[in-house]
């Protein structure tokens, strides 16, 4: 058995798995939460979907609590002197945060989306993960931005899953549509219901049964964008939920 938690930490993302081990999915106000951490203050794997503050700011409460992570698996990004999709301060900040864990034993990786989808790209703790994407085209071209090589990641546990895609770009979520059964369950929406990283045809090809929308109004002009949550709606079997509404979420497994 497992516990997913969707926490409510405004226009940010932050997920808990609790099994045999814990697992976090981008950790932004963590926190607030601190009874979803293991006593032992040991941490299985975090992944950092990509480099925004948004997504990876709890690394600096879990350094000062002197957490340990024993996996650190985060966006293969690159950032070069004249990108604006990521701020210089932002980057050099997670930089530092993942040289702190990497130096006091963190195993640190940065997966594109893997070449062979038999069999998961991690099992751990009773979860299976696949690393969908960013392709390494799309993560590498010469127009990328920070969003086109941000994780997405679908992680089962038992009969049921969900489908984690940050804040990925209507590009990096094209390629991931390319694949077979991406998603029968629960599809963890982009970039907090903007309309970039609505990309219906992604959307149509996930077939969701459940949306969470983790998102904030009044953060971000035009998010949650309503052309964006009216396709969520229409192409959601069961229910679309926003943590502004519904606040965090806890399946169980």
């Amino acid at each position: 058995m497992a516990d997913l938690h969707h926490l409510d930490v405004g226009c940010a993302d932050a997920s808990i798995i609790i099994g045999d081990a814990t697992l976090l999915v981008d950790c932004h106000g963590i926190a607030e939460y601190p009874h979803l951490l293991p006593a032992s203050k040991v941490v299985r794997g975090v992944f950092i979907t990509h480099q925004h503050s948004d997504h990876y700011s709890g690394l600096a409460f879990l350094r000062d609590k002197e957490y340990h992570i024993e996996n650190l698996i985060y966006s293969p990004y690159e950032r070069s002197q004249e990108d604006n999709s990521v701020t210089g301060e932002e980057w050099e900040e997670f930089e530092d945060l993942r040289s702190y864990f990497e130096e006091h034993g963190t195993k640190c990786y940065r997966p594109y989306r893997q070449e062979i989808l038999a069999k998961p790209w991690w099992e751990t703790g009773g979860v299976k993960f696949w690393m969908l994407g960013p392709s390494k085209y799309t993560a590498t071209s010469d127009t990328r931005e920070i969003h086109d090589a941000c994780l997405v990641v679908k992680a089962s546990m038992n009969a049921r899953s969900c489908l984690f895609t940050g804040d990925a770009s209507d590009t990096n979520l094209q390629d991931v549509a390319t694949i077979d059964h991406i998603c029968d369950d629960i599809l963890h929406a982009s970039h907090h219901g903007s309309i970039n990283g609505a990309d219906l045809g992604f959307i149509k090809k996930c077939n969701p049964q459940y949306t969470v929308i983790s998102t904030q109004p009044g953060v971000h002009e035009s998010v949650p964008h309503p052309t964006a949550l009216k396709r969520y709606q229409e192409h959601t079997a069961k229910k679309v939920y926003r943590t502004d509404i519904d606040h965090s979420l806890k399946w169980t497994f």
